[in-house]
């Protein structure tokens, strides 16, 4: 085999000075220092994210502990005012009726001395009730006679009330005898302006009162009976003492 003509025998190739290849090597470290830099400040700025949403974190955990213990204390504070402002409508609601009963009994006494009064002799003039201060179904109850026009003598005889309701889905009736509430000899009046009487009473269990019947039955010669019904329309257990529209039925 013999060379071709045209290919040399020889190659020259330039030497490269060594400050080629310390610049190279410069240049290879000052990348690798910039990548070594920007790793850091992308790790510190990671970090420093990560800080910044735990921080944010803790305070948006602390404002929800204030908001919850705000929410608490108005609850608290509602409550609070909320029982008061019951107790106080209780309050007017029983004053408002206590009113309600003294102006009834003052035009009852006012019939006592109107000499042209309608109607004259013997009258029931109220019947109020109230419930007792922490006794679940137990009332105390005035009733107030009168004498109207004019009162030449005393006027004597007897009283009967009865509770009239329903007990286990059957009408039921309850005299003042029967609870205890009132003696044989209670029941007996004699007076020539006024008469009051007063007493305690319990309402027994199941039974379920829809007016209280007061009788008023004059002794003597021209003696008459009368009879009013007033309805029980106790609302709530709050709601005392209670007086209703007399049902004259006799």
């Amino acid at each position: 085999m013999t060379k071709e003509s045209h290919q040399p025998d020889y190659i020259i190739r330039k030497r490269r000075k060594a400050s080629w290849y310390w610049s190279w090597a410069g240049l290879v470290l000052v990348i690798l220092l910039v990548a070594i830099g920007l790793g850091y400040w992308l790790s510190e700025r990671q970090y420093s994210g990560f800080g910044s949403a735990n921080d944010r974190l803790g305070n948006l955990r602390t404002q929800l502990d204030e908001a919850n213990n705000g929410k608490i204390h108005w609850q608290q504070q509602y409550q609070v005012e909320h029982q008061v402002t019951a107790q106080l409508k209780d309050e007017i609601q029983k004053l408002n009726t206590k009113i309600h009963n003294l102006e009834k009994e003052k035009q009852a006494f006012l019939r006592i001395f109107d000499p042209n009064a309608v109607e004259s002799g013997l009258q029931i003039a109220s019947f109020v009730w109230e419930s007792v201060a922490g006794k679940v179904n137990q009332f105390n109850f005035r009733l107030m006679l009168i004498q109207a026009g004019q009162q030449q003598r005393d006027v004597s005889g007897t009283y009967s009330i009865t509770l009239v309701g329903k007990e286990s889905g059957e009408e039921k009736t309850y005299s003042m005898l029967e609870l205890e509430a009132l003696s044989q000899q209670d029941t007996q009046f004699k007076f020539r302006y006024v008469g009051s009487h007063r007493g305690t009473f319990n309402i027994p269990e199941g039974f379920e009162p829809e007016l209280v019947r007061v009788q008023v039955t004059s002794s003597g010669r021209g003696g008459e009976t009368i009879v009013q019904d007033f309805p029980w329309q106790v609302v709530s257990r709050q709601q005392t003492p209670n007086e209703v529209e007399d049902n004259n039925v006799g």
